[in-house]
């Protein structure tokens, strides 16, 4: 298959319940960006890409909103209960330090972890141990996970086999020949040469599970990808690219780019283009609207940050995000009414969630500013029983009475 989320769709067209993924991938792929509930609900009932597609539900491999794509695909088959145990086969290169923290800091980058969950992350040898969306999960190397002796879903994207660079850093038939006694149920080998990940020259890995290593190749958008993928960003905004009905695309890489080397300016100039796109989605608007409040919160443009903040929660009023980049804006206003009232908000919305911990620690802090001693305290005594990850011992180790 071209792109990794065809997967989803195969297992669906099987029939698979509750089966034990082993995901072979150098990406997690459970995003959360613009796959909300609602969608969620509508892609249980289409069992192809398209008319999910003509149901507006799919996104594409450039773009982190849209719908469903490579990125996220995951995500509906554990909610959906087609896969009811992860493991995570990582390439060897990809943890940075010590491996327990490092999984904690990468899984709650690709979505804000329950409290639970991240608690009940463990090290075991080399591998991590616990539950992910609820599901048992596992991650590690091939080297230290025990191999399946009971049929799983072998998930395998060839850009497991690659480094940063594109590079190889192992060959898919010394793989093959190491997993050759796991059962397997269901089989899926992605290229991933759209969306950059995959060079073309490198389609040549599906060889050894006896997939073709001709067809997609890369375009100049794939190139792009690519670049902004492997942190080349000044090669990607030299890389010249035609539009050809994929300006959103370039322009969103661009903008990342441009952000990325901290060239600020320009970079919310390319995001103010794009938001007045008449073809950018709602859930574009609302993440690129995200992108804008916080920049500009850091750039101390409180009242631009503001607006941005506002639209976005308009069109996403469940994404704690945006009312906390409200709270920011209005706290550096001065506005510590309504910063409060954010505040709780925000809380509210995810309060079972690691970010949680971050906006009550900031309520604390404006409750203190704005002499409410006794609420300040009461926060403060919230989030240290909440504080899984230690982070805020030291704020609240000052709160009397803990």
């Amino acid at each position: 298959m071209e792109e990794h989320y065809q997967a989803y769709f195969v297992w669906k067209s099987q029939g698979i319940k509750k089966a034990w993924c082993w995901h072979v991938d150098a990406h997690l792929d459970i995003g959360k960006t613009d796959l909300n509930d609602w969608k969620l609900q509508l892609l249980k009932d289409h069992g192809d890409a398209e008319t999910a597609r003509a149901a507006g539900l799919m996104g594409n491999s450039y773009l982190p909103w849209g719908g469903l794509h490579c990125g996220n695909y995951l995500l509906p088959a554990i909610r959906e209960g087609i896969v009811g145990k992860l493991t995570w086969v990582i390439p060897p290169d990809l943890p940075e330090g010590a491996l327990l923290p490092w999984a904690r800091r990468h899984l709650n980058s690709w979505f804000e972890m329950e409290l639970q969950e991240y608690a009940g992350l463990r090290q075991e040898g080399e591998r991590i141990v616990g539950h992910l969306l609820g599901v048992p999960f596992e991650l590690g190397t091939l080297e230290s996970l025990e191999l399946p002796d009971q049929p799983v879903l072998m998930d395998i994207d060839l850009d497991y086999f690659l480094r940063e660079d594109g590079s190889r850093w192992w060959d898919a038939e010394e793989f093959q020949a190491q997993v050759q006694s796991v059962p397997v149920l269901c089989r899926t080998v992605a290229y991933s040469v759209m969306g950059g990940f995959t060079p073309d020259e490198e389609r040549v890995l599906a060889l050894p599970f006896q997939a073709p290593a001709k067809g997609y190749q890369a375009s100049s958008l794939d190139r792009l990808a690519g670049l902004v993928r492997c942190h080349r960003y000044r090669e990607a905004l030299d890389l010249e690219v035609p539009f050809d009905g994929q300006e959103i695309e370039v322009q969103f890489l661009k903008g990342t780019s441009l952000q990325a080397l901290e060239q600020w300016e320009e970079a919310l100039e390319t995001w103010s283009v794009l938001l007045a796109n008449p073809c950018l989605p709602a859930g574009g608007q609302a993440y690129l609207h995200g992108i804008c409040a916080e920049l500009l919160n850091s750039r101390g443009r409180s009242q631009q940050a503001l607006e941005h903040s506002l639209k976005a929660q308009r069109l996403e009023p469940e994404n704690p995000l945006h009312s906390f980049n409200e709270a920011i804006a209005r706290e550096q206003l001065d506005d510590w009414r309504r910063t409060e009232k954010a505040l709780r908000k925000t809380i509210k919305l995810s309060e079972h969630l690691l970010f949680g911990l971050r906006a009550r620690h900031a309520l604390s802090r404006v409750y203190a500013h704005t002499g409410k001693d006794g609420l300040a305290n009461l926060e403060l005594k919230k989030l240290a029983q909440l504080d899984v990850t230690g982070h805020y011992r030291p704020a609240t180790m000052l709160a009397p009475n803990l």
